[in-house]
């Protein structure tokens, strides 16, 4: 036989071949497939003819492998379980591609919601379901994902997802003010964010990491972040803003820097997993979301 003559002996041929050269029997094979020991046999014998060459010796009970058996053996057992494990994720991400993902209020309306929408163009069947609160989640997790922002690192394996600087924001029509010193920013209309649960660092952190230990006013105060921001677009006082995190309201002009003056956040914002076995489609979107 010549390699222009060879014609690829079919799968069905390959995999009964397989379970045979496995088991070392005709009968067990037959078992296994679910068919009578002559199929098989009729299956093998069939895959001889085609590649003109004898794959088994047979005996009374038991079948053993030539040593050309020995060779097809070993490359098909690679490949059909290749096959079957590629086959099995595909079938897993396909019929459970389903994700869910917590985060607060801002954190999913100004930077998860766009990432999601840039995910879903290259992976559109992996459905996410995102739960949004302002307060810790609850352990051990009934998500596949969250995101947190941490001043130390979560005992879970936790990734970062980025890092970020802390500047007064205000409206464009705010920043007309004129506002320059640190004493003038303190006596100005400052929006206190009141969520101590989620460490985010507030007015008087921020103050004392520049050094200034004055009286700061309290014009607002509220405790949900969101609501904070909408309060600096209405042009009602000055936010302290996460850079990063809030660089949509910034390039479209909804907020400007009030001053110069900036830390770096103690913190970061991590990507939390919850234990046990984490789905493909999780993997999937780690991956494709973390630096």
């Amino acid at each position: 036989m010549t390699s222009r003559d060879f014609v690829l002996p079919s799968l069905k041929m390959i995999e009964t071949f397989e379970v045979a050269a496995r088991l070392g029997s005709f009968k067990k094979a037959a078992g296994e497939l679910g068919v009578t020991p002559g199929a098989v046999s009729h299956q093998v014998r069939g895959l001889e003819q085609s590649l003109e060459i004898n794959l088994f010796v047979r005996q009374s009970r038991t079948v053993v492998l030539t040593s050309e058996g020995i060779a097809l053996y070993e490359v098909a057992s690679k490949s059909i379980n290749e096959i079957r494990q590629s086959i099995q994720k595909i079938l897993a991400v396909n019929e459970t591609a389903q994700i869910s993902i917590g985060s607060t209020t801002a954190v999913s309306s100004l930077w998860l919601t766009p990432k999601i929408a840039e995910f879903w163009r290259d992976f559109g069947h992996i459905q996410i379901n995102q739960e949004v609160r302002d307060r810790p989640f609850r352990r051990p997790l009934s998500l596949d994902l969250t995101i947190e922002y941490a001043v130390s690192p979560p005992k879970e394996i936790a990734k970062v997802l980025f890092e970020d600087k802390l500047l007064p924001l205000c409206s464009p029509e705010f920043k007309r003010t004129n506002i320059n010193t640190l004493k003038e920013l303190s006596q100005s209309h400052l929006i206190h964010l009141d969520a101590n649960e989620t460490n985010w660092t507030s007015w008087p952190n921020w103050f004392a990491a520049l050094g200034y230990a004055g009286e700061l006013s309290v014009r607002h105060r509220v405790n949900n972040y969101a609501i904070a921001l909408q309060l600096a677009q209405d042009g009602l006082g000055v936010v302290l803003g996460w850079k990063h995190l809030v660089n949509p309201l910034i390039d479209n002009g909804r907020l400007v820097p009030l001053t110069s003056f900036e830390i770096d956040a103690p913190g970061k914002f991590y990507l939390i997993p919850s234990r046990g076995k984490i789905k493909e489609q999780v993997r999937v979107f780690s991956s494709w979301i973390l630096p």
